[in-house]
């Protein structure tokens, strides 16, 4: 996910969500972040080894490209995971919001 996204989306997460849920999402963040850098890191060697810059090329550029593949499937679903829980502590908590009179919304 693009970091420019990323911070959209986590931005949508209300503040009155609990530490416990406020450290989920960290690792989810923590976890599509990772994979993002991952990717540009294999990505930028993959490119690398098909230049020529990296000695002989076969193997290595074929096992880069089998990883970068994985990965970016990997990263799909990574960023799936986020939305879901972006999207499920809103609901949270706005099932859980009040508005000062001590009735739950």
């Amino acid at each position: 996910m693009h970091p420019h996204r990323l911070r959209q989306l986590v931005a949508g997460v209300p503040d009155t969500v609990d530490a416990d849920q406020r450290a989920r999402l960290l690792a989810h963040v923590q976890t599509a972040e990772s994979c993002r850098l991952r990717i540009e890191r294999v990505r930028g060697e993959l490119h690398e080894v098909l230049e020529g810059g990296d000695g002989p090329a076969g193997d290595r550029a074929l096992d880069l490209a089998c990883e970068l593949d994985g990965l970016e499937r990997v990263q799909q679903r990574v960023d799936g995971w986020l939305a879901g829980l972006v999207e499920e502590l809103g609901r949270t908590s706005v099932r859980h919001a009040h508005y000062g009179d001590g009735v739950p919304a």
